[in-house]
């Protein structure tokens, strides 16, 4: 059995393709936990250490640097976007005062306190001088789909990822927020040192031709 540790961002395309598409062709057992990067690097600085780990290159990069893991290599690259339910107020226009005025009159914005994008959302709305007052308000998740609280009534517009956001089944709009505003974050898989062949094997599919066109169906790009 491989056991892989994976970012929420590609979870999509994991189970709906690439993850079965594997098992069958391989004959083995693939094994998965979804959380937010910083959530997985919290369970592997306890000594949960996977054969795979599907996370931020720049957190691959200090696992590696430190022995942890070896041989990342870059999949995709994630855009942050925004979502709403259709008949819903969106942005006046595509400008970033726009959007801090959209962000801002919102009844809730639901965004993650431990995935990159929320991170960086709590980072760029505190150099907005907005994350105050949009935080009066705010759906803070500890883990989780942001998108998924749109459809429960706890917020009226979601912030994440784009990949994550379109993961949420429903009928919603997913946009990305202003380049201004923005971060492309690039992921990456690293193995463990002394990780079974099988690994390896799975490791090396994610770079290949189906495994990226799946990551491009759900909104990521190529590295």
């Amino acid at each position: 059995m491989i056991n892989l540790f994976s970012g929420l961002v590609v979870k999509q395309p994991l189970v709906e393709s690439i993850i079965p598409d594997f098992e069958a062709e391989s004959g083995e057992e693939v094994a998965c936990t979804f959380e937010p990067t910083q959530a997985l690097l919290e369970r592997i600085a306890q000594g949960s250490v996977p054969d795979l780990l599907i996370g931020t290159a720049s957190a691959l990069d200090d696992l590696v640097a430190t022995g942890v893991m070896e041989s990342a290599v870059t999949i995709a690259v994630s855009t942050i976007g925004f979502a709403r339910r259709p008949g819903s107020p969106g942005p006046a226009d595509d400008e970033q005062s726009s959007f801090l005025d959209y962000l801002r009159s919102a009844r809730s914005v639901a965004y993650s306190l431990s995935g990159a994008s929320g991170l960086h959302f709590m980072r760029v709305m505190e150099s907005h001088g907005a994350l105050g007052e949009i935080d009066t308000r705010a759906t803070r998740l500890p883990t989780g789909l942001t998108a998924e609280a749109l459809f429960d009534g706890r917020a009226d517009v979601a912030i994440q990822q784009m990949s994550e956001l379109r993961a949420v089944s429903g009928d919603h709009i997913v946009r990305p927020i202003p380049h201004a505003l923005q971060s492309y974050a690039a992921f990456a898989v690293g193995s463990r040192p002394g990780a079974p062949a099988a690994a390896k094997r799975l490791q090396a599919a994610l770079t290949e031709e189906a495994a990226q066109r799946a990551f491009t169906a759900v909104g990521l790009a190529a590295p």
